[in-house]
């Protein structure tokens, strides 16, 4: 079985389109089981949201002549057969039932209100009803496409029929795909016509067809590689070489006849084709416009024009006449072209333009390849409001990561300058020349590969964009009046960067408003942003360039598919601010954005440039050591076990820790006993030693496979140093993240985790300065319970977890002992946390009577922090949400489960998010000031890292004094509150010592 893709030829009209309905609208209710969409009356919609986008995907795409949307009917002939079948389906919760059942009477109402046909028989399945069609179809001339993902569907592909898995939009978002005749044996590995007995022999446990267990799916495909069909394969059962295959059929053979009868489509049931009936119709735009209202799906709402009556054009574009080619034909710029203000934005219909991409059909993109040409964008770039931006590029040869700003060379550059109004301009653009490409378009290669032919000309390009002739587009960019929008403007700014531009004049960035209007969603990415705000579905990269080893870079796509991939990007992003910056006003959180999301970009774009160094040769050496260590550490364990044993092996290790030496069981999976980090640390607190040996062998492991190995090999070949990407998109909490390499997760507490940070060294002449807010989120606690006993160990300055310590225990600073003080700080930031006895008890390694007594003797001490605390859940229940000082918002969904886990989940994300949430705020505004004062300061410091609380500095040794006074004032003075913020700094040659 190949995993190349190969290219299906699709159907021509006349196409009849069968749509498995019960299994799209199971998969669109369960997609966001986790985090349901539900109006402003609590009403799940995530299934009915699901289907109304997949059905105006799939119209507005394929514009089918026939359809029908095919339900099951109650139980079929096969329970009958079989009593078993489909029983060990997980039933749903009364509470998840009524959501579904209410789901269902909504996609009715859809349906209904876009006039589809309903199809259903009892007694059989959709699957019958459907491979009935569509046999029926075929044999009236249409070429019949089944729309499913179920895999049974491919028995049924042939010359003729086709299977249609629509994909799925979302943060995991899948591209639609085709089975045809071509590729019908691609995905399990045998024919169409022996799918049946493939399945028959594999079983398939969503459904509990048997199959015959032990034979597998390779076995499978060996079987009927050499017998064919199930029947032959019985009849040479005694002869099969595999004696595994071998015994296993012969003693399931009923099993596999069985699971042959139930996994067959029936193609002969009483239903007629009717095409008159299957006719696609105008939807009742009325009736649509109502129950989208309803449901408060106000852009698919705001689609459908007003008043406009059944079948009018509107934002669906079903069934509609095509617009003709002058709607989207490339034109140059007019310079004479007046300016106006961004017009409302709504969803618009589509088309497929000469390059093979789909467009928005209001849209015109322009490619721009001559300098005649780029003056007159550049005019009308300086008139309008703002222009949105967007880079192109391909990675540097043997660069380690596929995406990487660091390493990306510039190929086109994409500018809007209104909705519907989108230029791209190439510069690196090349002919395809013998890499290979050409020969391979039976893979993957996507719509630009389909494109390519032999002895095509060279593309036409701009001059470099390095070159004199292109200053003034340089200096566009460079222009801070000229405000700019972007989807992820960090990125956009790394590449120009390296191309010698600095991005200036940046005014807002999709992604980051769709963060702040709502952190806690899983991706905040253009595509899924223009599917549920615009309600408009992007060409993906894979579905230009295609897949795998045959997808192609960047700069060999032809310049016309280029430039409507890349202006769509521009378009959608330029009409995406103009929903977004609303919504961003009538939420209180604009100014959040404005101050502190978007002026961080510039700040992290630098920190990310200048990077940071290591001492290759001192990780070198490390890496002797911890082999060393972790060698050592293996003889240990194999010492307590009394074996050896294949420790990274899971299994092996299970038969050690519960088998052989009999540790209690704490916890199991599905393939058995726990060995997880929590099941360790509560083995090693009652005593038990392999565990806490168990537990140093993995952080060696994970420090020399995270670090030592990987740093090295992560340094960029221009300056030599380590270049980290900061996320500001992916925290709930408002704090960032770092990737590649994540230097915000090297422990510290730990020698081991110190070693790694004395490799990071300053360049020569050189130091690093670390300056770290002191105990931040407890200041923040102090300001925001404003508990008078909490605030005044604060303002009398010294320990505060001594201080704590003699509130709680009742005695003088004086009198605190060591292990009265750990407690406290233990219990201190247990309490922004909100752990409870139980987790308390097992950190001070006490009863739970004691760890909540000790909770309980805290809460009466600090009174006004439990009334804080307990405040928060009350305020985030009714508003919906937790804000933090600067009014960032956290969503709380939780807080309204049925389950009680979930639900005090949400209690203590309420009452923790205001206080986190206010920490990562005051780190950000502390990093826009610091990077704003230090060249009007007259400094050359850069500031390089930020971890957590903590932020790192490179500077000129004579700087030392300066520097460390700027950045302490300035941090400190980020935010006025009741309690005094301390800045805590350190100098070194490396980041350990600065730290220490």
């Amino acid at each position: 079985m190949s995993d190349t893709p190969i290219t299906v030829v699709r159907p021509s009209a006349p196409r009849l389109f069968l749509i498995d309905g019960y299994a799209l609208i199971y998969r669109a209710f369960f997609a966001l089981l986790q985090r349901p969409l539900t109006n402003k009356s609590g009403e799940n919609t995530s299934a009915a949201w699901g289907i109304a986008n997949f059905l105006k995907r799939l119209l507005t795409t394929h514009q089918p002549e026939l359809i029908g949307w095919v339900h099951d009917a109650g139980a079929s002939f096969r329970e009958e057969l079989y009593p078993e079948y489909k029983a060990t389906r997980a039933k749903l919760t009364d509470e998840l039932q009524a959501d579904f059942d209410r789901g269902l009477h909504r996609i009715t109402q859809l349906l209904s209100a876009y006039r589809m046909p309903v199809l259903s028989l009892p007694g059989y399945e959709a699957d019958d009803v459907i491979g009935t069609l569509a046999a029926k179809g075929v044999d009236a001339g249409y070429n019949v496409v089944i729309v499913s993902g179920d895999k049974d569907f491919q028995q049924l592909v042939r010359p003729g029929v086709w299977l249609l898995n629509p994909g799925r939009g979302g943060p995991a978002s899948v591209e639609e795909s085709w089975v045809g005749v071509e590729n019908g044996a691609q995905r399990l590995g045998v024919a169409p016509e022996f799918v049946v007995d493939y399945l028959a022999l594999v079983g398939d446990t969503s459904d509990n067809v048997p199959g015959v267990k032990g034979i597998g799916e390779k076995g499978a495909q060996e079987l009927i590689g050499l017998y064919g069909t199930l029947e032959n394969i019985i009849a040479n059962a005694e002869g099969i070489t595999k004696k595994r295959n071998r015994e296993a059929l012969l003693l399931q053979l009923d099993n596999a006849r069985l699971s042959k009868q139930l996994v067959t489509i029936q193609c002969d049931v009483p239903i007629e084709l009717n095409p008159e009936a299957l006719k696609v119709q105008q939807p009742n735009n009325d009736a649509l416009r109502t129950l989208y209202v309803e449901l408060e799906f106000n852009t698919l709402a705001r689609g459908i024009a007003e008043g406009a009556p059944a079948g009018a054009p509107g934002e669906l574009g079903l069934g509609l006449e095509p617009p003709s080619d002058a709607t989207h034909a490339a034109a140059y710029v007019d310079a004479d072209d007046s300016v106006t203000s961004p017009p409302a934005v709504v969803a618009p219909a589509v088309v497929l333009s000469e390059s093979g991409v789909m467009r928005m059909a209001d849209a015109t993109y322009t490619t721009v390849d001559t300098l005649d040409a780029l003056a007159r964008l550049i005019k009308r770039a300086r008139e309008v409001p703002y222009i949105a931006v967007d880079t192109e590029t391909i990675c540097e040869p043997d660069a380690p990561l596929a995406v990487d700003a660091m390493r990306a060379i510039l190929v086109g550059l994409s500018i809007a300058v209104a909705p519907g109004e989108a230029y791209y301009l190439p510069f690196r653009h090349r002919r395809d020349d013998g890499g290979g490409l050409l020969t391979l378009l039976t893979g993957d290669t996507g719509i630009a590969g389909q494109r390519l032919t032999a002895g095509a000309p060279e593309p036409v390009n701009l001059p470099p964009f390095d070159s004199d002739a292109l200053a003034p587009l340089r200096e566009l960019l460079e222009d801070a009046s000229v405000k700019k929008v972007a989807q992820n403007a960090k990125y956009d700014m790394l590449v120009l960067r390296g191309a010698g531009v600095t991005l200036n004049g940046l005014d807002f960035d999709t992604m980051l408003a769709s963060y702040v209007l709502d952190p806690g969603r899983r991706t905040h990415g253009l595509d899924m942003l223009a599917l549920e705000m615009l309600g408009h579905t992007m060409t993906s990269f894979d579905r230009l360039c295609g897949k795998g080893k045959t997808q192609l870079t960047f700069d060999i796509v032809p310049v016309d598919a280029a430039r409507d991939y890349s202006c769509e990007d521009v378009d959608v992003t330029m009409r995406l601010r103009a929903l977004l910056e609303p919504q961003l006003q009538e939420r209180g959180v604009a100014e959040l954005m404005a101050e502190i999301e978007v002026p961080l970009v510039r700040v992290l774009a630098a920190m990310e440039w200048e990077g940071i160094a290591i001492d290759r040769e001192y990780f070198s050496s490390l890496k002797t050591r911890f082999q060393a260590e972790r060698e050592k550490v293996e003889q240990a364990i194999y010492g307590e076990a009394g074996s050896t044993f294949n420790i990274n092996s899971n299994p092996q290790l299970r038969a050690v820790l519960f088998d052989q030496l009999k540790l209690p069981i704490k916890k199991k999976t599905s393939t058995g006993p726990s060995t997880d980090a929590s099941v360790l640390q509560e083995l090693a607190d009652e005593g038990h030693v392999l565990p806490g040996l168990l537990m140093e062998y993995r952080e060696l492991f994970k420090l020399e496979g995270t670090y030592i190995d990987a740093l090295p090999k992560l340094v960029h070949p221009r300056d030599h140093r380590l270049h980290t990407s900061y996320a500001q998109t992916v925290a709930a909490t408002g704090r960032l993240s770092s990737n590649d390499p994540n230097l915000q997760n090297i422990p510290i507490r730990r020698e081991l985790g110190r070693d790694i940070r004395r490799g990071f060294v300053p360049r020569s002449g050189w130091r690093f300065l670390s300056a770290d807010y002191s105990q931040i989120e407890l200041r923040l606690l102090a300001h925001l319970s404003d508990d008078p006993a909490f605030v005044h160990a604060f303002r009398a300055g010294g320990d505060i977890h001594k201080q704590t310590a003699a509130v709680i225990f009742g005695v003088d600073v004086a009198d605190v002992s060591s292990e009265m003080r750990s407690r406290a700080k233990t219990i201190n930031f247990a309490t922004i946390y909100g752990q409870g006895a139980h987790a308390l008890s097992r950190q001070l390694k006490i009863t739970n009577a004691e760890a909540k007594a000790f909770i309980e003797t805290y809460f009466e001490r600090f009174a006004g922090v439990r009334s804080f605390l307990e405040r928060c859940v009350v305020i985030a229940r009714e508003k919906g949400y937790a804000e933090t000082l600067f009014k960032r918002r956290r969503y709380i969904p939780e807080l309204k489960e049925r389950n009680f886990n979930i639900r005090a989940f949400g209690e203590r994300v309420s009452a923790n998010a205001p206080i986190q949430g206010s920490a990562a705020d005051l780190i950000k505004i502390a990093m826009i000031r610091i990077d704003d004062v230090l060249p009007k300061e007259g400094l050359k410091a850069r500031m390089l890292l930020q971890v957590h609380d903590e932020l790192v500095f490179e500077f000129p040794a004579e700087e030392e004094a300066q520097l460390t006074a700027v950045v302490k004032r300035e941090m400190e003075s980020a935010a006025t509150l009741s309690v005094p913020l301390l800045v805590e700094t350190g100098v070194g040659d490396n980041w350990l010592k600065a730290k220490s």
